[in-house]
């Protein structure tokens, strides 16, 4: 079920070579915008990128993404997660978890050969996020994903760049993935974590036929149901938050390419069914 929870750390890294479905055209028939899922991590062979993103790029005049990406190698932002994310000097991980779990913790760093010390001051949610990013690194996904890459052509370009939210919204919703039930997001993320090999056919399976409501099925719909308040907090309440700032976009005549995490895109409260309820045409390209 915390499936979801591997996923949302990197909006779903997978290969894309064959994924153009990653992309639509939203327009009201006079203006015009892009949406694009990212992957925040892929493998050196993703590269090149489909030709559905280049062809959005060139088509549009200024880039969206979810959040300032500068702003997230800043010193003020690596203070604030280091706040929000760690102990610092009021307790250790051993205080929000049960010591079976800390021992399941233990034993899955061990085969990684990594001691679990390093994790002793991280709070629960980054523990997770770690973990998740230790498995993708070694599944070989170590590159810039696509809204990075897309960052760095459009200042190269001196394409204008806009965001959805501020670093610090978004540094808030991670800290509060898991919590209140801090012991079963570690265990189910642990378990997450190593059924990635054999989750991540299914995902590509579900890019190549552009099956958005298979997505859905498989990694978000029973996450939904059983924490729907960690779903409604990662997910619906940022895309609620994004729709007036994307109908904003649409009524001016410039066309925007938008980036953002490839899980803000199915499902009733997604982006594109949203959209489509406002009466904008949506088409897969």
């Amino acid at each position: 079920m915390y499936r979801f929870v591997a996923l949302i750390t990197l909006s779903l890294t997978l290969c894309v070579n064959a994924y153009a479905a990653s992309v639509w055209e939203v327009t009201d028939g006079e203006n015009t915008m892009y949406l694009g899922g990212t992957l925040h991590i892929l493998s050196p062979s993703d590269y090149p990128l489909p030709d559905a993103y280049k062809a959005a790029y060139e088509a549009s005049d200024s880039l969206v993404f979810e959040t300032d990406l500068a702003a997230l190698t800043s010193p003020e932002f690596g203070r604030k997660s280091m706040e929000l994310l760690t102990y610092g000097e009021s307790g250790t991980l051993s205080d929000d978890i049960s010591d079976k779990t800390m021992k399941a913790l233990k034993a899955h760093l061990e085969e990684r050969g990594i001691p679990v010390d390093r994790f002793m001051n991280m709070r629960p949610a980054m523990v997770g996020i770690t973990l998740s990013m230790i498995e993708f690194q070694r599944m070989g996904l170590t590159s810039q994903g696509v809204d990075r890459f897309y960052y760095t052509v459009g200042m190269g370009d001196g394409k204008p760049m806009l965001w959805l939210e501020t670093p610090e919204e978004q540094l808030h919703f991670i800290a509060k993935l898991g919590e209140g039930e801090e012991d079963a997001y570690l265990q189910y993320s642990i378990d997450d974590v190593e059924e990635l090999p054999e989750l991540l056919p299914e995902l590509r399976e579900d890019w190549r036929e552009g099956d958005m409501d298979g997505l859905y099925s498989l990694a978000m719909q029973d996450f939904k149901k059983e924490y729907p308040d960690v779903y409604h907090s990662i997910l619906t309440q940022r895309n609620n938050n994004w729709i007036p700032e994307l109908i904003k976009m649409m009524k001016t005549p410039e066309t925007e390419f938008v980036l953002v995490g490839t899980l803000h895109m199915p499902g009733e409260g997604g982006i594109l069914a949203q959209l489509k309820d406002q009466g904008y045409t949506i088409t897969k390209k």
